[in-house]
């Protein structure tokens, strides 16, 4: 495993990037907290809109994005919202009715980290790896592998699959290994040609295909339009026997 500090220009923050971790165990998840502040009168304000924000609640409920909320009572001067993230707390604030229209006169979003709970938290989605850098929400359990991007200023993080990695694939007793360093761009012709070099074969009796059945692919589609990375163990390159 390689880490490597990366000192920027004054104004970028520097970085610490690691490459090719293993992730960790997920750490306890936070939740976030959509506080609203109310107009005076808010229960008479709200009625012209309150159809349309609990309709936006729904779907956000829908989305696996907003978990509860309701307004304050005695007096009823603002409401709390809880969301599974801060991008999607804010991007509700933004397009509520209830804001947009003056009912709420301010609002922010605070980070509120679980201690204690008698309620099973709703699942996190698996983070998809992809080639561009993904920014990595709290909780997450990432594959191993993947170049990780921890701003030393406590900004956030973010994880990619390596702009180049190594495919490694069992032929068999015979031939052990193959080890091939590939590329988004790396085809399955590519990785056909290296197994058969490997084993000392011609190109016909190798075969190349996913655990999960389907066939074959295509010689000319990509370790990117294939998943390679994310199916590493479903790859299956074998050498055919011959007549």
């Amino acid at each position: 495993m390689l880490t490597r500090r990366v000192g920027l220009a004054a104004a970028v923050a520097p970085l610490r990037v690691i490459r090719g971790i293993c992730s960790p165990a997920p750490i306890p998840r936070p939740l976030h907290l959509l506080l609203y502040s109310y107009c005076e009168n808010a229960i008479e304000a709200r009625q012209p809109f309150r159809a349309s924000h609990l309709a936006a609640c729904t779907a956000a409920i829908q989305r696996g994005e907003l978990l509860l909320g309701g307004a304050l009572a005695e007096p009823v001067d603002g409401a709390i919202l809880l969301f599974t993230t801060s991008k999607a707390s804010e991007a509700f604030a933004q397009a509520d009715p209830y804001v947009l229209n003056g009912v709420v006169t301010g609002w922010s979003v605070r980070q509120w980290s679980i201690t204690v709970s008698a309620v099973k938290l709703p699942a996190i989605a698996p983070f998809e790896a992809a080639y561009e850098w993904q920014r990595i929400e709290p909780g997450v359990t990432l594959p191993p592998g993947l170049d990780v991007e921890l701003p030393l200023d406590g900004g956030a993080q973010r994880a990619r699959i390596p702009q180049r990695w190594q495919l490694q694939v069992w032929l068999g007793d015979e031939w052990g290994y193959l080890r091939k360093q590939v590329t988004r761009e790396t085809t399955v012709a590519e990785i056909r040609d290296a197994a058969a070099t490997h084993a000392g074969v011609p190109l016909s009796r190798v075969s190349l295909t996913f655990g999960g059945g389907g066939g074959e692919p295509d010689d000319d589609k990509t370790v990117e339009e294939l998943r390679f990375f994310s199916r590493m163990h479903e790859v299956d390159v074998s050498i055919k026997a011959q007549h």
